[in-house]
């Protein structure tokens, strides 16, 4: 029989236009073979908006969910419980759900996705303190990387054998086919591509600055998403004179994303802090060679200089040096896509995703691991 699996994550309803990282990977994950390997309840947990409501309004929200989730649960008794957790108040929420699972005799395995969990765990005692009670309520932890799993065991303090890495896998056959059959663009012209929120903390500003300081060879950004800096950095590209180069797109639908990724030439993404971003691995399975900044996990996949080049966040100087160098040379720009390409198959495809996840299902389910503290 298959198990069955409550999941609580970004399901939104086709009518709701809702983006980011987790609705991505649940996308993915209903596109896999996992709908055939397990029976599936799904909650959805996505904001109504962005930014979001007040906080009186998030709480009413967080408990309609929170009732939704013990009617699910009690309807129909799961074999385990998958919760995504984004940051703040989602690690609240879904810490929540993993206790009244665990009280109820029901393992549950929190997915943490947001690279603000782990800064605010190593800069503030009391958020520490907080998260890994919430955290303790589940049979296991589901890390991005061995960032995560080390900063679980280290700074939360969970046994290695509660956590668990199960790679992104957002590098969808797709994208990978794709990569497979990308022509290398013979424009001069060089094509930037940003993908995700278009907010200050996503260094989005940094990356007009190094435009403007550099780039000597002909070129464009194109900035795919959306978000509450988008007007601040429009009004930022006619200050410095780029609005010729700079294109403003919005979400796109995935198969307007594909094709933007199928033009790109080089993807950027110099983040303050990150856990492992979803576009950055679509990217590398669409072979773009890739400049990022050396957040989160990030550094755990890119090899400085080798599958694409490590800039450090909030840092002008060193985005205008990576930008000068992969622009200026068309042969670099080609050997770091390839060499990403080759790790986005290797290690973040969908279906080893799903095996992974569905070994872990089994394993806390056996009726022996019940008695795990």
């Amino acid at each position: 029989m298959r198990p069955r699996l409550l999941v609580v994550g970004a399901f939104p309803p086709p009518n709701r236009k809702i983006f980011g990282g987790i609705v991505t990977s649940c996308r993915t994950l209903l596109q896999s073979s996992l709908p055939q390997r397990a029976d599936l309840d799904l909650l959805d947990s996505t904001q109504i908006c962005n930014p979001p409501p007040n906080l009186f309004v998030r709480s009413l929200l967080a408990m309609r969910r929170f009732l939704q989730f013990i009617g699910r649960f009690e309807s129909n008794r799961p074999d385990a419980v998958l919760l995504f957790v984004a940051v703040g108040a989602s690690v609240v929420e879904k810490g929540a759900m993993a206790w009244y699972a665990r009280i109820r005799g029901v393992p549950a395995m929190m997915f943490p996705r947001g690279g603000a969990i782990i800064d605010q765990c190593r800069n503030s005692r009391f958020a520490r303190a907080w998260m890994r009670l919430c955290f303790r309520g589940a049979r296991r932890i589901l890390c991005q990387s061995e960032t995560w799993q080390k900063f679980f065991v280290e700074t939360m303090e969970f046994a290695g054998e509660r956590t668990k890495v199960i790679q992104n896998w957002t590098a969808t056959p797709a994208l990978l086919r794709l990569g497979a059959e990308k022509v290398p663009s013979e424009q001069d012209t060089v094509r930037l591509l940003f993908v995700g929120w278009i907010e200050r903390d996503k260094g989005v500003f940094e990356l007009l600055e190094a435009c403007r300081r550099s780039l000597g060879a002909p070129f464009t950004v194109d900035f795919v998403g959306d978000g509450t800096a988008r007007n601040a950095l429009g009004r930022r590209a006619t200050e410095l004179g780029l609005n010729e180069f700079v294109r403003f797109h919005g979400w796109l639908s995935e198969t307007a994303l594909e094709a933007m990724y199928k033009s790109a030439d080089v993807f950027v993404l110099p983040s303050w802090e990150e856990g492992l971003p979803n576009a950055m691995i679509e990217a590398m399975a669409a072979r773009i060679a890739v400049v990022v900044s050396n957040v989160g996990s990030i550094p755990d996949v890119i090899t400085d200089g080798s599958s694409g080049l490590i800039v450090r966040p909030r840092d002008v100087e060193s985005l205008t040096l990576a930008l000068g160098k992969v622009v200026g040379n068309r042969s670099l720009r080609l050997n770091l896509g390839t060499a990403a390409a080759l790790i986005a198959d290797e290690r973040f495809g969908v279906e080893r995703a799903v095996q992974a996840l569905m070994d872990q299902v089994e394993e806390i389910c056996k009726p022996w691991k019940r008695s795990e503290n």
